[in-house]
């Protein structure tokens, strides 16, 4: 039988991926948080584990000083949503960035197994370093 967590159980899972993936643009500890097979969806675009690596990866190439200024985050049993703005200096320019971010989370066995992102900003999600 699948392992369902609490609301709580389920905030803290979202602030370890923060503290410990996006925070530090970590693509070595995704498989402690998103299933293999796990799907995103981003405007017109479908994602793999696969993009989300490769993502955090042109991150850190590209993004200097980040700060994520969380807003709200709202927890249920497996499946939680988390507002923030981003903001940062590119690297290659010194221009700050800023965009205002929703991502929908939904849990499967305490991993991430769908998620759909929400953003002011008009980014293609597969950047390649």
């Amino acid at each position: 039988m699948p392992a369902v967590l609490s609301a709580s159980e389920t905030r803290d899972f979202a602030r370890r991926l923060m503290r410990e993936v996006w925070e530090t643009f970590d693509h070595t500890a995704l498989p402690r948080f998103y299933h293999a097979a796990m799907v995103g969806h981003h405007r017109q675009q479908t994602l793999t584990l696969e993009d989300v690596s490769l993502r955090l990866q042109w991150d850190v190439l590209n993004f200097g000083e980040s700060v994520y200024e969380i807003r709200n985050l709202v927890a249920g049993e497996d499946a939680f949503a988390i507002a923030f703005y981003f903001t940062c200096t590119m690297i290659k320019t010194g221009e700050r960035f800023r965009t205002e971010v929703t991502y929908f989370y939904r849990l499967e066995d305490g991993k991430v197994a769908e998620f759909w992102l929400l953003s002011d900003g008009d980014f293609d999600y597969k950047q390649r370093p």
